[in-house]
């Protein structure tokens, strides 16, 4: 499992930003809650930042 930080981008309304591994993905918020289900939407959503557990299925599909 590998953990993700996830930021709402500045300006935006549905982009989110995930940082692991030395890596940064932006993606929408709709396709984070299609890989990672609606609860990852919740901390976000509460404090504009969460934190994910990701198995490596995916964190192929952040590429």
């Amino acid at each position: 499992m590998q953990e993700l930080s996830c930021t709402w981008v500045p300006g935006t309304f549905d982009v989110v930003r995930l940082k692991f591994a030395g890596r940064t993905v932006e993606m929408t918020s709709t396709r984070l809650a299609r890989l990672f289900g609606k609860q990852a939407l919740h901390d976000l959503y509460l404090k504009g930042s969460a934190k994910l557990k990701a198995d490596p299925q995916q964190v192929a599909l952040l590429s």
